[in-house]
């Protein structure tokens, strides 16, 4: 197991360092951390929205992959579009490398047609990425007696090694009827993560494009929809790393959903069967998944699984709202 962690961290570390490597840490649940995906998002129907996402990934060799966002976003007429905000925080090998993030993200919102309606945003952040180099242990300093550390481990002196720099993101969706669609590209000017200005040191631009719809199933009268299926496609790219997610879920009477998602690693080789399960309680939504990793026997990669859960809280809605028939997930 100490093995396991320390190679975790070395990995990690390669990450922060090498050219083209860095990639920014993902979600299974989206839609419960929608500025996460898109800025378009910010803003969008007509509720006042909270978001609170924690995952961790890999709990199977000490849970050293954890990630944090709490964010929150709400319509404002005047402005034609809506803000959010999001602070996210993403701690690798139990804090030996951290990304704390701040964002802000306006969208302006607008009807294109009778069903049809548009949305553009905008995103500025500023990042601290840090490494605690004091804190990694090799092979070679270990008392092969014992098994202990050996004291001095020689990168103590190195201590927090950090850097702050800012960061700017786009995107838009579309709405129609019951289906939804949208591109995002963040990392815009590939803004260097580390105090070398070589072109190996800057963050590689991400790539998101995603797609679903509301199929209704069973309605009753007047159109209350009880029953339906929501099907929905996402890919992300970022440098040579790729993923595609595709799934279905089912939402009944809009307060409960349950789905099953596949995310294919593409660069990687390998896989993950996403089980989710949600409820809404008046206005507070919860939902919890869980990854199941597989890979093909070549790759070697350990079956780990990654759990995660989030926390939608809505003030209300605004009946004022020209904008309320938009059609996007609530849970």
């Amino acid at each position: 197991m100490r093995i396991t962690r320390h190679l975790f961290l070395l990995l990690g570390f390669m990450c922060l360092s090498l050219p083209g490597r860095s990639q920014d840490a993902f979600f299974s649940q989206f839609y419960a951390n929608r500025l996460y995906l898109n800025p378009a998002w910010a803003g969008i129907g007509n509720e006042k929205r909270a978001f609170l996402n924690y995952r961790n990934q890999y709990p199977g060799i000490g849970s050293i992959f954890k990630t944090y966002t709490v964010s929150y976003d709400e319509n404002i007429e005047a402005l034609h579009g809506g803000v959010g905000f999001s602070l996210s925080n993403d701690i690798q090998g139990s804090g030996a490398i951290s990304q704390l993030s701040f964002s802000a993200m306006y969208s302006y919102l607008f009807k294109a047609g009778r069903f049809l309606s548009l949305a553009g945003g905008l995103q500025a952040s500023g990042i601290s990425r840090s490494v605690n180099a004091s804190g990694f242990l090799f092979g070679d300093q270990y008392d092969p007696s014992s098994g202990a550390p050996i004291q001095g481990n020689g990168l103590e002196h190195f201590g927090n090694i950090s850097k702050i720099f800012p960061d700017f993101s786009t995107g838009i969706a579309a709405f129609y009827k019951n289906s939804y669609a949208g591109v995002s590209m963040f990392h815009l000017l590939k803004p260097y993560q580390t105090e070398s200005s070589l072109p190996e040191s800057r963050l590689s631009r991400k790539f998101t494009l995603f797609a679903g719809t509301y199929i209704p199933v069973y309605e009753k009268r007047l159109g209350k929809e009880v029953l339906q299926l929501n099907p929905n496609i996402i890919y992300i790219q970022q440098k040579n790393l790729s993923q595609l997610v595709y799934g279905l879920e089912t939402l009944y009477k809009e307060k409960y959903v349950s789905g099953i998602w596949i995310r294919q690693n593409l660069g990687l080789k390998y896989s993950a069967i996403i089980f989710s399960i949600g409820l809404a309680i008046e206005n507070i939504r919860l939902r919890y998944s869980y990854d199941a990793q597989f890979s093909k026997p070549s790759v070697q990669l350990p079956r780990l699984g990654s759990h995660e859960i989030s926390m939608i809280i809505a003030f209300g809605e605004d009946k004022k709202n020209k904008h309320k028939a938009i059609k996007c997930p609530k849970i």
